[in-house]
């Protein structure tokens, strides 16, 4: 994992400090790897590592994870505790800008930043991470994407987990020629336009849980899933449905 990684410099991203070094409760390290279901084979990116404590423990798990901290301190006292814990092979540190590492290669990113750090992140998020990734942040949400789920914490403003959505919105053509259209909202849409052959009317709202879409409109349920560049779905009484993009 350290290997594929540049190095990074420290003056890029938003001016100052972006997080407090806050200790964060071993209870909460435990529920935030939980609620993101994190094993073996993942790849954990944690922004903000501070002492490493929650890459040490992903890294117990099983996982490949790297903490991305900016106080050369606290990235030393990281290292030393992922040695001590026996972890070192798979719990690694760079002292770096958070907004200037690549996260393409994550399946999971946790955060404990400020508000404005965590909105200023948003758009690198959306637009790096593949479907699927699991996100979850320590008391403070991302704006107008709303959380996935948001459960208690034992000592700060609770857990929040967001999965990555596809990007699904805009004009899907079946073999067909039937054409339908679908406005999305981060893990929010709604089904403009739907083929005759699906057997459903629109419109049709739903929701994006990475690669699929489940939703209930006036005929029971609807859901879809991107395959590749295939978009297949399937309605109460209809056989399957792939479209591309028009």
């Amino acid at each position: 994992l350290l290997q594929s990684l540049p190095v990074l410099g420290s003056t890029a991203g938003l001016p100052g400090q972006v997080a407090p070094f806050v200790v964060m409760d071993e209870r909460d390290v435990e529920a935030a790897l939980e609620l993101a279901k994190v094993k073996r084979g993942d790849r954990l990116f944690d922004l903000g590592s501070g002492d490493g404590r929650v890459v040490i423990a992903a890294a117990r798990r099983g996982a490949e994870a790297l903490g991305i901290e900016l106080d050369p301190s606290l990235v030393m006292r990281a290292r030393s505790a992922a040695a001590k814990a026996g972890v070192e092979k798979r719990a690694h540190f760079l002292e770096g800008d958070l907004f200037a590492q690549d996260l393409s290669t994550a399946t999971v990113v946790t955060l404990y930043l400020f508000p404005d750090a965590n909105l200023a992140l948003r758009p690198k998020l959306l637009r790096e991470l593949k479907p699927g990734t699991r996100i979850v942040s320590n008391s403070f949400d991302l704006g107008a994407w709303e959380p996935d789920e948001h459960i208690r914490a034992a000592s700060s403003g609770g857990l929040l987990l967001w999965i990555v959505p596809a990007q699904l919105g805009g004009d899907w053509c079946t073999s067909r020629g039937e054409r339908l259209r679908i406005e999305q909202r981060y893990q929010k849409v709604r089904l403009r336009d739907a083929p005759a052959s699906l057997g459903v009317s629109a419109p049709w709202d739903g929701r994006i849980r990475g690669t699929e879409l489940i939703g209930e409109g006036l005929e029971g349920r609807f859901s879809a899933r991107l395959k590749g560049d295939q978009l297949i779905l399937q309605a109460p009484g209809a056989g399957s449905v792939k479209a591309t993009r028009c």
